[in-house]
């Protein structure tokens, strides 16, 4: 089992960056990042805001290059309106975490002009890309596109905001993309995110999850059907539910250490 008591950058440091992260992503991509850094591959993410999970990636990511993507001050070109970014409070936040700027590309423009021989000839094969550019049919689509072309064999892709009622063409653009859906297995679902790879990389995967014992303080569920082995760590509530699971559901929110520490204990 792997145990993450301290880490260099936790999530509660930064929870000081504007942005989206919830511990339960944060603690899957650290673990699955950390996986891959035996077998190496460039990190990359569309959408990277302030830096909030790229940090994470980039901490946890080893001496492995970065490819980050933003549109930043271009917000004419945000049609979706899904986050405004800022390249200096980016640049400021990986200082601030003492991030190498020396691993990182910073690709200044719309994910749709960037193609994948740019981000091979910089950084190489990518092996962890996180998609959370626009959240509209094309700009998903075409991430997706950009993340195939230049995937590793052993390659994850992540998907924010997979299954939120808000930006409903996220779902769209994942469950509709034919090569995605033929060639790929989703793994894990997270608080608000998806996590797809090859089908026979998800026993790895699946595995190095199931080894990190405060994930599994937050394991709801383990789907298996067919093919299909997707560990849940996400559950929505329910007007019926009584107020002691309410309750429960809550800690595990926003007070994920205390709702591990009370699992932990019942156990």
């Amino acid at each position: 089992m792997t145990s993450h008591a301290t880490t260099a950058v936790s999530h509660d440091a930064l929870r000081r960056i504007e942005g989206w992260l919830a511990w339960t992503d944060f603690a899957i991509m650290r673990r699955l990042v950390s996986e891959q850094n035996a077998t190496g591959g460039a990190v990359a993410e569309i959408g990277v805001h302030h830096g909030k999970s790229f940090i994470a990636l980039a901490a946890f990511s080893g001496r492995r290059p970065l490819y980050a993507v933003d549109l930043f001050g271009d917000q004419a070109s945000n049609i979706d309106k899904s986050g405004a970014g800022s390249r200096e409070r980016f640049v400021a936040n990986l200082d601030r975490f003492g991030i190498d700027r020396r691993r990182i590309t910073i690709d200044e423009r719309l994910s749709s002009a960037v193609t994948a021989d740019d981000m091979r000839r910089v950084a190489g094969a990518v092996s962890f890309f996180h998609v959370d550019g626009g959240h509209h049919l094309a700009a998903v689509t075409g991430d997706i596109d950009l993340a195939l072309s230049v995937l590793t064999d052993d390659g994850i892709i992540a998907f924010d905001d997979t299954f939120r009622p808000e930006w409903p063409e996220v779902s769209m653009a994942v469950f509709g993309h034919g090569r995605l859906q033929q060639d790929f297995r989703m793994f894990a679902i997270g608080f608000n995110k998806s996590f797809w790879c090859r089908p026979e990389h998800v026993a790895r995967y699946r595995d190095a999850l199931l080894g990190d014992d405060e994930l599994m303080a937050l394991l709801m569920k383990q789907h298996e059907v067919d093919d299909r082995h997707i560990l849940v760590f996400q559950t929505y509530p329910l007007p019926e539910w009584p107020l002691r699971r309410q309750l429960s559901w809550w800690l595990s929110v926003y007070w994920p250490g205390l709702y591990r520490r009370i699992r932990q204990w019942r156990r």
